[in-house]
């Protein structure tokens, strides 16, 4: 008899109920300590918005020009470049497959 991959299937091992358990119980702590690390970065987040908006608030009051320097974008920051086209026209030569399929639509016939 030749064995194949194909037919070796290995049995996941059982577990006693307590492990069962026990694993649950590792991953809903884990849960929820992922669930409070991310509530605390929110936190974080909104925090310095905040600041961020009082800071610009106060820049505001003292110098328009400031504001409007400190508001406008810095395109040297985050250089990008798109190349390409933005829109392109369909090529007329393209023939689109139709795939396979298997038609099962019922034909009905009036007698």
């Amino acid at each position: 008899m030749v064995l194949s991959k194909a037919n070796i299937i290995r049995k996941p091992p059982q577990l006693a109920e307590e492990e069962q358990e026990r694993r649950a119980l590792l991953i809903k702590k884990w849960s929820r300590s992922k669930q409070q690390e991310h509530d605390e970065e929110q936190k974080g987040i909104t925090c310095l918005l905040e600041s961020q908006r009082k800071a610009l608030e106060e820049l505001r009051l003292e110098s328009e020009e400031l504001y409007n320097a400190a508001i406008r974008c810095d395109t040297g920051m985050l250089p990008m470049e798109n190349p390409g086209p933005c829109n392109t026209p369909p090529n007329s030569n393209y023939n689109p497959p139709d795939g396979k399929y298997n038609d099962i639509t019922k034909v009905y016939t009036q007698q």
